[in-house]
């Protein structure tokens, strides 16, 4: 949601930087692409209300848990809605798209398990968003084990480098993500409210024609389309890529604790993504948040040691 405001290669190739060989079985999406004059942007956000209003997690449910305040909590509303007031008209129109993109991926990654059958993604409050650069939680159950991944949605390549620049000066300083509101329900009766911190992150994003595509047939209900829609492939490619990369720039720093807790991650992602490519599931070429991306993570060399 957040916007900057006031075939898996081997290895060795990952290591390397050499990200060339994700695109090896693509698909050819042009049919969809000549509808994009269809596509409008306020009908589109409208049917994205309905959804944060019900999923995202509201900070006023944390009063009377442990560990939160009301006063800290009534304080946190407020500078949401400072933050809410100072936005820009580009800036509400950058939010407006990046909310649909999140919206799609929050009810296929549920209802098409774009990221994978034992995961579920949790969208954040506001204030996460805004002041944590997290906009969903990733969380995967596999044989009793939980795992916790940070997204971070974008919609576009402007500005992703200081997204990235945050990234890496976290783990120059030894901490990863946090999101300060997390509510997970355990059982229909049971809810469970925490703040998580330690929390790998990932920007994952596509471009501008491809979120128009992907909008207008979500807003069109093509469901069977989306369920086995390329861009859940390019999505794992971004974040394989950048926990890779992350990994092992905490690793050439000395965060050993670190980069083990990102390789876990990488581990069930890389496994995800190979599900994916078997069921022939192609991937997107020519993203330009994808490349984007890619060139940013060049800048992840240890300074010390290159």
């Amino acid at each position: 949601m957040t916007s900057e405001w006031p075939t898996e290669g081997t290895a060795d190739n990952q290591r390397s930087g050499n990200y060339s060989m994700y695109h090896v079985h693509t698909e050819d999406l042009s049919h969809v692409r000549n509808a994009y004059p269809y596509f409008k942007l306020e009908e589109a956000h409208a049917l994205t209300k309905p959804i944060f209003s019900k999923y995202a997690i509201n900070p006023k449910r944390f009063s009377g848990t442990r560990g939160f305040t009301d006063s800290d909590i009534a304080a946190d509303v407020r500078e949401v809605e400072r933050l809410d007031r100072l936005f820009d008209k580009s800036q509400k129109t950058e939010k407006m798209y990046a909310d649909v993109l999140e919206a799609v991926a929050f009810e296929h990654g549920d209802s098409s398990n774009w990221f994978g059958s034992n995961s579920e993604i949790i969208l954040t409050s506001l204030f996460d968003d805004y002041m944590n650069k997290i906009d969903m939680v990733l969380r995967t159950e596999t044989d009793g084990h939980v795992s916790i991944l940070g997204l971070d949605v974008t919609f576009g390549s402007y500005d992703l480098h200081k997204k990235f620049d945050k990234i890496r000066h976290d783990i120059d300083t030894g901490v990863l993500g946090k999101v300060k509101y997390f509510l997970h329900n355990r059982t229909r009766l049971q809810t469970f409210a925490c703040s998580l911190d330690h929390v790998p992150q990932v920007v994952v994003g596509v471009d501008i024609q491809r979120l128009k595509e992907l909008g207008l047939l979500w807003m069109n209900k093509k469901n069977n389309q989306l369920a086995k829609h390329p861009v859940q492939v390019l999505l794992l490619e971004e974040i394989t890529m950048q926990l890779r990369t992350f990994a092992d720039y905490a690793r050439a720093k000395g965060k050993d604790q670190m980069s083990t807790i990102l390789e876990i991650e990488l581990k069930n992602i890389r496994e995800l993504l190979q599900e994916k490519r078997k069921a022939g599931i192609a991937t997107i070429k020519d993203d330009k948040v994808f490349e984007e991306i890619k060139r940013n993570l060049l800048y992840f060399t240890d300074s010390d040691t290159a």
